[in-house]
């Protein structure tokens, strides 16, 4: 998990928090005819149609086709997009007086990437993405989801089902209430992490070093559910892929998702669900237990997001909490004085309200909280803490789109406890402002 055991954090960090931004991208507009406005509210956040397009593969296009009867249909514009991120993050208190380390950055890309979004064949599509992110110094496999899908009647009842392939266990989701969709969508690599420096598992911190594959369907527009399974995407042999932030997964990881959906003829929406996974890291997380016994951790969650149109502005609010079981049977062997069994816990509720297609406010509170382990929970950035899990605090954030594909953002990042601790936690305090181009 995130940054538990200190050194834990490895070259491919900042690309793996990073992946929770994941973006709409031209290249679906492209395809399809139609603004991004039509399935986005403001990106990444779904309407109803984008919900549809994505269940069915990505696949609707009125572009002209490549075609030899049954064996070839393909565009004949290719699905490729660019994105490129740039931002400036002020830390709001002097959080770093000591060690020579700026309190303010500018990122010159913050992030730049290349995207393959769109149709494959006529029942399979794809969003790629690979992204080069500052300091770095090289491409890397960002989010990824390949799926086939295809439609039938069971019973009368119209069904979507559909085969997905992924590196992120929640990117496939249709919601903005799982981990790789969620709010806030992008943040400074200056700051520390968005809500805790201790996150649950399947809050992205298997995202990008994983290959999933699994199925899902969505029955009479209603009822969807997803069941997946993973492994620690790497070759043979003890190395690990470097984008992952915990070790090899023991055999495979379930997850799993079941949400129910209602929508209404406004294009308002209602949903609530549940998703989970389960996964054991044999000789522990990062290798430091006992070699032969795993450590595992079990995730609940349970969301609901909602959506209702006033004219054309829209209100969307959403709220996840997650459960983490914990037991670090590998550790507990290895280390004199490890809890085998402890928990952690993570809410997020989150509120925006879109004025038409250029503005858009929103506001998000975080609270995470969990047994107290020194042995286990014991450093941030370097510095030793008491083992407390907990960190709680809002993100205010001002959206201004001058285009569909232009976006410039001001957000301000707040911290009533940090670290088990209120003393010092503004300091963790951020104001960062983004400039976001897609084309």
């Amino acid at each position: 998990m995130k940054y538990r055991f200190k050194g834990a954090l490895v070259a491919g960090a900042a690309l793996a928090l990073m992946s929770r931004g994941a973006y709409a991208v031209p290249s679906f507009a492209r395809q399809t005819g139609l603004p991004c406005a039509v399935c986005h509210d403001v990106p990444p956040q779904l309407t109803q149609f984008g919900r549809t397009f994505k269940l069915d593969g990505y696949v609707m296009t009125t572009l002209p086709q490549v075609a030899q009867g049954n064996s070839l249909s393909i565009n004949r514009v290719p699905p490729l997009s660019v994105m490129v991120q740039m931002s400036a993050t002020t830390l709001t208190h002097e959080k770093y007086p000591a060690t020579n380390v700026q309190n303010t950055s500018v990122e010159f890309p913050q992030q730049l990437s290349l995207f393959y979004a769109g149709e494959i064949t006529p029942s399979m599509g794809a969003f790629m993405q690979v992204t080069y992110t500052n300091g770095q110094g090289a491409f890397n496999m960002d989010n990824t989801d390949i799926r086939y899908a295809h439609q039938n009647t069971v019973a009368g009842i119209p069904v979507t089902w559909g085969i997905d392939m992924n590196n992120n266990p929640t990117v496939e989701d249709l919601w903005n209430t799982v981990p790789a969709w969620a709010f806030p969508w992008g943040h400074s690599n200056l700051a520390d992490h968005p809500f805790s420096a201790y996150t649950p598992m399947v809050d992205e911190n298997t995202a990008l070093g994983v290959a999933g594959l699994g199925e899902y369907s969505m029955w009479n527009g209603a009822w969807y559910e997803d069941f997946s399974v993973y492994r620690t995407s790497q070759v043979a042999g003890p190395q690990i892929n470097p984008e992952t932030l915990g070790g090899a997964i023991s055999g495979v990881a379930p997850y799993w998702r079941l949400s129910w959906n209602h929508n209404f003829t406004d294009g308002s929406s209602w949903e609530i669900g549940t998703f989970g996974m389960h996964a054991g890291f044999n000789g522990g997380e990062y290798g430091t237990g006992a070699v032969g016994v795993d450590d595992t951790y079990t995730d609940y969650a349970v969301d609901t997001q909602f959506d209702h149109h006033f004219g054309n502005d829209l209100l969307t609010a959403y709220a996840t909490y997650i459960r983490e079981n914990q037991d670090l049977a590998s550790s507990a062997l290895a280390i004199p004085g490890m809890k085998q069994h402890q928990n952690l816990n993570a809410v997020h509720v989150t509120g925006t309200y879109q004025f038409g297609l250029h503005y858009q406010i929103a506001a998000n509170y975080f609270n995470t909280s969990g047994t107290t382990n020194p042995l286990y929970y014991n450093a941030v950035n370097g510095v030793v803490t008491n083992g407390d899990p907990a960190s709680a605090g809002f993100i205010g954030r001002v959206t201004y789109l001058p285009w569909e594909n232009t976006q410039f953002t001001l957000q301000y990042t707040g911290y009533t406890k940090f670290d088990g601790t209120s003393t010092n936690a503004g300091k963790s305090n951020s104001l960062y402002l983004l400039a976001w181009y897609l084309w």
